[in-house]
């Protein structure tokens, strides 16, 4: 198996829709600079996994913020946190250091300076202009302000069945460097990992065995 995802890697290309890039403007990421005046960066120095979940809980019982508090996960240890109230988040850089299972907490402050290239970021708008290039954006899983910190974005979007699915995007944000932005796709039946249409499964891909004729042609 590992020989054979090695070699198909080797001759992985873009398609067509794959090479057509995606510019996100400064209005698609207007809302999160908002809400970022109340965010920070928290890295917490650890050699172990963290669950977000208990991260969650404590740092709430230690911070007692009045107006709530939402961290959010962008990297195996780095988070960002996102107070309610621009006194609470004063408040807790203030009293720094902080630690977590005795472990030192680092806070950097977020004032919506920072770019989405600094910092993944994901909103409503964002969704729907690399939605709407795959087909007709039917829904966007974004909290209510419309802003996304987690690692990932669901947007529902109405495909042509018939054609390939898209492995991902080139993003360029307010003109900076273009990334190439993976996508996955949730339940799907019969999928070919090789030309990525739906009516057949890898093993039953013709151009799979097109390439196998080709290769005995070669060898003899």
């Amino acid at each position: 198996m590992a020989e054979e995802l090695e070699r198909l890697w080797s001759k992985l290309s873009f398609t067509k829709e794959e090479g057509e890039g995606i510019e996100i403007d400064f209005n698609c990421t207007k809302a999160a600079r908002e809400i970022g005046k109340n965010c920070v960066l928290m890295k917490i120095l650890a050699h172990k996994n963290i669950s977000i979940g208990a991260l969650r809980k404590n740092m709430r019982m230690l911070w007692k913020p009045n107006k709530g508090v939402q961290i959010s996960e962008i990297d195996e240890d780095l988070f960002l946190v996102e107070f309610g109230d621009g006194r609470d988040k004063k408040k807790v850089l203030d009293m720094c250091p902080w630690s977590y299972e005795k472990q030192l907490v680092l806070l950097q402050e977020f004032d919506g300076k920072f770019t989405p290239k600094e910092v993944e970021i994901r909103t409503k708008e964002i969704g729907l202009a690399i939605g709407t290039k795959l087909g007709e954006v039917l829904e966007i899983d974004v909290q209510e302000f419309g802003v996304q910190w987690e690692m990932c974005l669901r947007v529902k979007v109405r495909l042509d069945v018939t054609k390939r699915l898209v492995r991902g995007k080139k993003i360029t944000v307010e003109g900076g460097e273009s990334r190439w932005v993976n996508f996955k796709y949730e339940r799907l039946p019969n999928f070919c990992y090789r030309c990525g249409l739906l009516n057949h499964a890898l093993k039953d891909c013709l151009e799979n065995d097109a390439e196998n004729k080709s290769t005995e042609g070669e060898v003899l």
